[in-house]
This record gives structure tokens, C-alpha cells and sequence, in this order.
């Protein structure tokens, strides 16, 4: 409590708000009240090493008539491991509950003043209730007591000048029973006792296991699981000059596809060490940046994002829902950052093939995730391109998909939303409507819908199609054989066969009218599953060419 009105613990400005609710805090000093442990905090010590720009905690307090400091200077602590008095302490961990106690037992709330219900500790509190704890919607009030001093306010048990008030409202409440009186006195300053001497545990960190240590570090023992990015700590490196978190902001606002990716911030501090550094994006390059050398990329860098994006949008299928090939984008935005609008322009369409076959290559690979050190490769292959019209061949590696592989693809599988995109870019009609299908309106729709039949494989890749919002409702559950037989009523055999030859369905109309191949019953769903994926094979052999080691499958 002496260091917090010494105003020596600070948050690093990557940390998030206050967030805890009223009930949390309650539960939080009922806990100290039991001796219950409440979890350590991981506290930080700044070294020239880790510089990292914060802030104070969100307390109101206010030492002008407090004893506090020297009550707690008397016999200060030996242990070298102590922090020591004037020493700067960033929480890494614990920001809720250091908050949360200071705001209770400093009277430090902004808005309110928090008050121990005596009678209610005296009556209730082994029923391991918290309801003894109240609050007032005034912040400082002076007053000791309320409610005729049943209510003691919350901070004067800190330093023990609460004993009086407990004394005076018990005996008066008794009144000829003093043995009742002085039970009720010894029961509840045992409480308030265990209060005052309850030790937090900390881990203390002297700052010099270097930035990647201390990101590592926070990430595992975060007891609210919340991952610290690059962009967390960039913040707070650089804040608040340049305010990397108003720039992002300003971004998101300025190109609202940022914000429908849900783009990192991270991804356009990677595009500034490529375009800057010519090296790996790595943590440790990103907070090596200059504040120079960010504000001059900044605006670059989001552009040629944005560019990247909207590329893979229309010539790959790319789409929220589904996204992929993050690392792939970063290094597009990266080669593209250095050229004017026009020769972005003329790249992407001369290149076109080169770069959705070389897109497609990477993120069709089984297990493919996105590293620092392939997005380095990615950027150097697509610098190659500009320069040579090449791309290195260890930049489009041999995607191995099978028959049998498409089918039985998981969701969560990268190659599953992989080819979601490819079936966007190749399905650009809705073939129920034959409308555009809009990214605000798209949908993907079933074409065995879930409750026919029960089928083991209702979510396999060859049983989907994209569809506007508008006909997935219309089609919902409907057996497939009933809404294209409609379809043909509805626009006749000649259209209702080229949209389903568009939506790279299996099935065609005879002159007489009849569906051809029978596979849209329940019992052939396999067989048509195989006929679909046949297909969609077709189609990313268009785009992989030799790059797709495709298995032959069994007729």
C-alpha cells in the first residue's frame, strides 16, 4: 500500500482497462478476509534493456492526510529480492487485483467509497458470503461510519483505526450484555486483523531476461489467458510518439476491409521492417523499428495492406470467414509498398496467374502455418518476380491433395478454408438465383443439408456451395432433388444446366427433363461426394498446374 501512494506501480500501456465488475471485487477482498490465496502477481523492473512507456493504475489516491507511508517504513524488509523503496514496478500480471484492493482499502475508487458492514461480518460471515462488503456512490467521503456505525469505512482497516468504531458499535448494540459485546469485538477485529496481514505473493523480474523472455513469460502465467502481441508491446515501446494505437485505429476507421479481417496491427509493423530492413519481420525486429522509420512507412504500409487484401479478395475468393494466407499478404504488401499505384496495378494484373498459382501453392500445404521467417522467403520470391518474372521454385512447393483427402478434410484443417476460397473465386454466381454473390451476402450452404439423412460427412468441403443469403434461407433443409428440379421449372434445362455446371455440380438435365447422373438421394450421398470433389480437383489443378501432386483416383 506504501509503494501505490508512492505511486511506484505502473502498467504497461499494452495492458488492458480496469474490467472487473463489483462482484468480482467483492469476492476478491472476502478472499484476503479468509486468508484464501488470491494468486501472485508478476511484476517488472525497468532496465535499459526493456523500455516500455506506461501508465498509473485507475485509482483516485489521495495521501494528503495519510499516515500510511510511515506506519509501513518502520522495519523495512532485508530480502535483496524486496523491491525497494522509489524502485518503478510495471504489473505484467495482477492489474485486476492490485487494482481492485488498492480501490477497496485506500478509498482510492474514482466514483465510489467502500464500507465493512459490521453486523455483518459479526452474523453471517462464516456462511462464506460476501455481502459484508458495501459501497456508496461517493469517491473520498471522510465520514468513519454510516448507518449508525454498523458501516466502518473500508480504508481504516488498513492502518487499525478502525478498532474504536468496532468497540463503540458493538457495545451499543449489545448494551448490557458486554460479554456478547466483547466476542463480537474480538470475532471481527480477528477479521480485520487477517486483512492487515495478508502478504501478496509476487514474482519479480529485474528486467534483464530481454524482451522476448518477458513476452514468453507474461503469456504463460496471464490468469486471464489474454495473449501479449508484438503490436501490445510495440504500443508500449513507442507511446506516445509515435501512438501506434490511435495510427491503428485511424487505419481500421480509414479502410474498413482492416476491420473486417480483423487485421493486427502487427501485420502492418512486419510490412515496415521488410520495406525498411530488407529482413525477417521478427518480435525483435519490429521493437528494434525507429519512431522515424515508422512514421514514414505508416500510411505506406496500410495502403499496400489494403492492396494486398483487396487482390486476394477478387482474384483469390479471400473472405473473413475463411481467411487465409495472412503471411502470403504481409510480403504482397511488402513488394508492393515501394511501387507507385500504377505499377501496383500493372503487376497485379500481369503477374496474375503467377501470384494466385504461387498464393494457392502455400496455403493448400497440410499444416501450414504463417512465420516470420516465411514471410521473409515470400517477400524475397515475390521480389524476385518483379525483378525476374519468376518465382523461385522452393516458393511453390508440391501440394499433395488427394480424392479421398478432399473429402474427408476437418474443418479445422487450413486446407478447408483454402478451398472455400478457391470454391468463392470459381463460384462467383449464385446458381439458385443466378445473382452476383456479394461479400455482405455471401453464405455457404449445404447441399445435403444437415437433417437429411444424418449423414457422417455433412460438413465434408464437396458438400458446400456459396450462395447468397437469400437462397440459403430459401433452400435451407430442402432435399437437394427438390429445389433443382424447381430450379429447372423455374428457368428451364438449358440455364438450370449452366449454372450447375458453374457451381460445379455433378448433375445435368436430360433433354427429357430427368436428373443425371441419380445421385441426389440419401442413400448415393457417397457417390455424389465423389463426383463433387472430382471437380473441385479439376478446378485446383487449373490453378496449381504441376505444383499439384494429385493421387489418381480408383474409377
Amino acid at each position: 500500500m506504501k509503494k501505490v501512494r508512492l505511486n511506484q506501480f505502473k502498467l504497461p500501456q499494452f495492458q488492458r482497462d480496469f474490467v472487473w465488475n463489483e462482484a468480482q471485487v467483492a469476492l476478491l477482498i472476502d478472499s484476503i478476509a479468509r486468508n484464501y490465496p488470491i494468486g501472485s502477481l508478476l511484476l517488472l523492473e525497468p532496465s535499459p534493456e526493456i523500455r516500455l512507456s506506461t501508465r498509473p493504475l485507475q485509482v483516485a489516491v489521495d495521501d494528503s492526510e495519510s499516515t500510511l507511508g510511515n506506519s509501513l517504513s518502520e522495519n523495512p524488509p532485508e530480502d535483496e529480492d524486496t523491491p525497494t523503496e522509489g524502485q518503478e514496478l510495471l504489473i505484467l500480471d495482477g492489474q485486476q487485483r492490485m487494482t481492485s484492493i488498492v480501490r477497496v482499502l485506500l478509498n482510492a475508487h474514482p466514483q465510489k467509497t467502500y464500507w465493512f458492514d459490521l453486523q455483518a461480518l459479526y452474523s453471517s460471515f462464516e456462511d462464506e458470503r460476501s455481502d459484508w462488503i458495501k459501497k456508496t456512490s461517493f469517491a473520498g467521503v471522510k465520514d468513519p461510519t454510516r448507518n449508525n456505525g454498523r458501516w466502518v469505512r473500508a480504508d481504516l482497516v488498513t492502518e487499525g483505526e478502525e478498532q474504536k468504531h468496532v468497540i463503540d458499535y458493538f457495545l451499543g448494540f449489545f448494551k448490557e450484555e458486554r460479554d456478547k459485546a466483547m466476542k463480537a469485538i474480538q470475532k471481527v477485529n480477528r477479521i480485520f486483523e487477517t486483512i492487515r496481514n495478508y502478504e501478496v505473493p509476487y514474482i519479480l523480474l529485474d528486467g534483464q531476461e530481454g524482451i522476448e523472455a518477458i513476452c514468453r513469460i507474461f503469456e504463460t502465467i496471464n490468469s486471464t489467458g489474454t495473449r501479449l502481441t508484438t503490436f501490445d508491446l510495440a504500443v508500449a515501446r513507442y507511446f506516445p510518439e509515435p501512438d501506434l494505437r490511435n495510427l491503428y485505429e485511424r487505419a481500421r476507421s480509414s479502410h474498413n476491409l482492416l476491420k473486417r479481417f480483423d487485421i493486427d496491427g502487427e501485420r502492418i509493423l512486419q510490412i515496415i521492417v521488410l520495406i525498411e530492413k530488407n529482413t525477417e519481420p521478427s518480435r525483435s525486429e519490429q521493437l528494434k523499428l525507429r519512431k522515424e522509420d515508422i512514421n514514414k512507412n505508416w500510411d505506406k504500409a496500410v495502403s499496400a495492406l489494403v492492396s494486398a487484401i483487396k487482390w486476394a479478395q477478387s482474384e483469390c475468393g479471400l473472405e473473413p470467414r475463411y481467411y487465409v494466407g495472412e503471411s502470403q499478404l504481409v510480403a504482397l504488401a511488402g513488394a508492393l509498398a515501394d511501387l507507385e499505384p500504377k505499377k501496383q496495378q500493372a503487376f497485379l494484373v500481369e503477374k496474375r496467374d503467377k501470384l494466385v498459382q504461387w498464393f494457392f501453392a502455400n496455403v493448400l500445404q497440410s499444416g501450414f502455418r504463417a512465420t516470420n521467417y516465411r514471410i521473409f522467403i515470400h517477400y524475397k520470391s515475390l521480389q524476385k518476380l518483379l525483378e525476374e518474372g519468376q518465382i523461385p521454385e522452393d516458393d511453390l512447393p508440391e501440394v499433395k491433395l488427394d480424392l479421398e483427402s478432399l473429402i474427408n478434410l476437418a474443418k479445422s484443417d487450413n486446407r478447408y478454408k483454402a478451398i472455400q476460397a478457391l470454391l468463392r473465386r470459381v463460384i462467383p454466381e449464385d446458381f439458385y438465383s443466378g445473382s452476383r454473390i456479394e461479400s455482405d451476402v455471401l453464405e455457404i450452404h449445404h447441399i445435403f443439408p444437415r437433417s437429411f439423412g444424418g449423414k457422417k460427412k455433412v460438413d465434408s468441403i464437396a458438400n458446400l456451395v456459396p450462395l447468397t443469403s437469400e437462397s440459403n434461407q430459401l433452400l435451407s433443409n430442402r432435399n437437394p432433388s427438390d429445389y433443382i428440379r424447381d430450379l429447372k421449372d423455374r428457368m428451364g434445362i438449358n440455364v438450370a444446366n449452366h449454372r450447375l455446371r458453374n457451381a460445379l455440380l455433378p448433375i445435368q438435365f436430360t433433354p427429357g427433363g430427368e436428373i443425371n447422373p441419380l445421385i441426389l438421394s440419401d442413400d448415393q450421398y457417397e457417390t455424389f461426394l465423389r463426383e463433387r470433389g472430382k471437380l473441385i480437383l479439376e478446378k485446383i489443378k487449373e490453378v496449381l498446374g504441376n505444383r499439384l501432386a494429385e493421387n489418381p483416383p480408383d474409377d
